[in-house]
C-alpha cells in the first residue's frame, strides 16, 4: 500500500521543474522523481510521460479511496496538479483530477461531528471537479469522464438546489453519452447503478433499477482488463453498492454475500469490514 505523504512547497516546485525539464528534452520523468513521490506499479510495458503520471495517480486514488484516506486523496491531487503543469491538456490526467475530486467530495462530510461545517467545502470540491472534467472532455471525450461529470453535477444539486435548473437537464445527457460511447464499460454501469440508488422511481431510478445496473456492471467487470493507464477502478465497489441495494430490500443473506464478494476482490476494505457487514449482523 502506498504511504500517505506530504508535498512541501519546495518539493512541489522541484517536481514541477523536473516535469517541465523532461518535456523540453523529450524524456520520461519516471527516473528523476524525488524519492518521496511514489513510483507507479505498472504491469506490462513501462509507461512514460503523462501516461506514467496518470497511472501512478490512479493507483494512489484507489488506495486512498479504499482506506477512506482523505489526505491520501489530496496527495494524489497534488501529484496530478504537478503533472498537469507539464501536460496541461492531457485528457486522462484531467479526468483523474476530476475523479480524485469526486472521491474527495464523497469522503468529506462523512463524519457526523463535522459534516455540517464541511458542506461548503464539499460544494467547492465538487464544483472544481466539474471544471476539471469539462476540461478533460474538451481535450478528448472519454466515457468515464461523461459519467463522472453526471455524478458530480448530481452531487452539486444535492448540496444546493440552485444548480437544479441548469445542471439537472445535463445529467442524463452526460450519462447517456457515456453509455453510447462505451456500452460495455463496467464503470459506466456502476455509476449508473449508484445514480439509480439515489433516484426515486418516478424519475427513472429506484432499487430494482439499481440492482439490474449493478449486476450488469459486475458481469462486465468479469472480463474487464484495461491497459494502464486507462481507468480500472470499481470492481469491488460494484459488489458494495449491490449489497446496499439488497440490504435495503431486506434480502440480508444476499447482501452479506455481496459484501463478502467485495472483500474477495479487495481484502482491505474498511467500509465493508467495519461498517456494512456489522450493520447486517446488528439486525
Amino acid at each position: 500500500m502506498f504511504c500517505v505523504f506530504d508535498l512541501s512547497r519546495r518539493l512541489m516546485t522541484k517536481l514541477a521543474l523536473v516535469l517541465l525539464a523532461c518535456i523540453a528534452c523529450g524524456s520520461a520523468p519516471a527516473t528523476t522523481v524525488p524519492a518521496s513521490v511514489p513510483a507507479p506499479v505498472v504491469s506490462g510495458p513501462m509507461l512514460t510521460g503523462a501516461a506514467h503520471w496518470a497511472d501512478s495517480a490512479g493507483r494512489l486514488i484507489d488506495k486512498a479511496t479504499f482506506a477512506g484516506d482523505l489526505q491520501g486523496l489530496r496527495s494524489a491531487g497534488l501529484l496530478l496538479d504537478q503533472a498537469l503543469a507539464a501536460y496541461p491538456n492531457d485528457a486522462l490526467l484531467l479526468q483523474y483530477r476530476g475523479y480524485e475530486l469526486y472521491r474527495e467530495a464523497g469522503l468529506l462530510g462523512t463524519n457526523p461531528a463535522t459534516a455540517k461545517a464541511e458542506l461548503p467545502l464539499v460544494g467547492q470540491v465538487a464544483a472544481t471537479g466539474r471544471i476539471r472534467l469539462l476540461e478533460s472532455l474538451a481535450a478528448e471525450p472519454l466515457p468515464e469522464t461523461h459519467a463522472l461529470l453526471a455524478m458530480t453535477m448530481g452531487r452539486m444539486i444535492g448540496l444546493d438546489q440552485i444548480y437544479s435548473p441548469t445542471l439537472g437537464p445535463l445529467i442524463p445527457k452526460e450519462m447517456n453519452a457515456a453509455v453510447a460511447m462505451a456500452p460495455n464499460n463496467p464503470r459506466i454501469w456502476l455509476l449508473r447503478g449508484i445514480q439509480s440508488f439515489y433516484t426515486r422511481s418516478e424519475y427513472g431510478g429506484g432499487l430494482p433499477v439499481a440492482e439490474t445496473q449493478l449486476n450488469k456492471a459486475i458481469e462486465l467487470f468479469a472480463t474487464d482488463n484495461p491497459t494502464p493507464p486507462a481507468p480500472s477502478w470499481g470492481k469491488a465497489e460494484a459488489y458494495v453498492w449491490l449489497g446496499q441495494v439488497l440490504q435495503k430490500q431486506n434480502r440480508i443473506d444476499e447482501a452479506r454475500a455481496a459484501y463478502n464478494n467485495a472483500l474477495s476482490v479487495q481484502h482491505d476494505y474498511p467500509w465493508v469490514t467495519y461498517s456494512l457487514l456489522p450493520s447486517i449482523e446488528r439486525r
